[in-house]
């Protein structure tokens, strides 16, 4: 079946992946009145060749992604536990995910991911220097999915800039808000840089389970 496609922000966009990302959003923010948004960009390392040894050597199995959701579920359930250890409260706050897979000219893969949390449990991003916090955790999520250090390969994760939405329907500014989230995923959904047909996923999106 061919596949359906729309006119966008890049030329061609896959119709398909569009709609999901629709869905999600709606009903992410009919469960949630106050959702953070925040979309990141996330590289393999350069493989270095030093003639006695191979620097940064990922891991490079599939499911990259999976290995990402799941380091950073942990890594949010044990500052959950520790935050309610220091007597703070603590508020409900499942992971939800989209993503699409892409390659340069050069042919190196990369992911352009958006996640989306509970702004009640998370709001700011914090400092680069920290790893406890939401820019840190995400950081170290990608890192431990390569089974890489980020000592050892540093800046694999950007953060773009205004790369943090916040969706609260009690803002007057909501939709404005809501539109430009949308507009900015758009950019996810385009056909240029990725690869068709070969049995590889290039975008997923996460299942809402009420």
């Amino acid at each position: 079946m061919k596949m359906k496609t729309y006119k966008g922000s890049h030329g061609d966009h896959v119709l398909q992946y569009w709609v999901k990302i629709n869905q999600l959003i709606c009903r992410l923010t009919d469960c949630y009145p106050r959702l953070t948004a925040v979309r990141v960009d996330l590289h393999y390392p350069k493989i270095v060749d030093n003639g006695d040894n191979i620097c940064c050597f990922p891991n490079l199995e599939p499911g990259v992604i999976s290995r990402m959701r799941e380091s950073l579920k942990a890594k949010l359930d044990a500052d959950r536990i520790r935050k309610k250890r220091e007597g703070k409260r603590i508020y409900r706050c499942p992971l939800f995910i989209m993503w699409a897979k892409e390659y340069s000219e050069s042919g190196k893969c990369h992911y352009h991911i958006c996640l989306l949390f509970n702004k009640d449990a998370y709001y700011h991003l914090g400092d680069y220097e920290r790893e406890d916090n939401l820019r840190g955790m995400i950081t170290g999520a990608w890192y431990s999915a390569l089974a890489l250090q980020r000592d050892d390969c540093p800046d694999l994760v950007t953060f773009p800039d205004n790369c943090r939405y916040v969706l609260d329907n009690e803002d007057p500014d909501f939709e404005d808000h809501y539109q430009a989230l949308l507009t900015r995923l758009d950019y996810l959904t385009k056909v240029e840089s990725k690869v068709f047909g070969e049995g590889d996923r290039n975008f997923g999106c996460s299942q809402i389970d009420l």
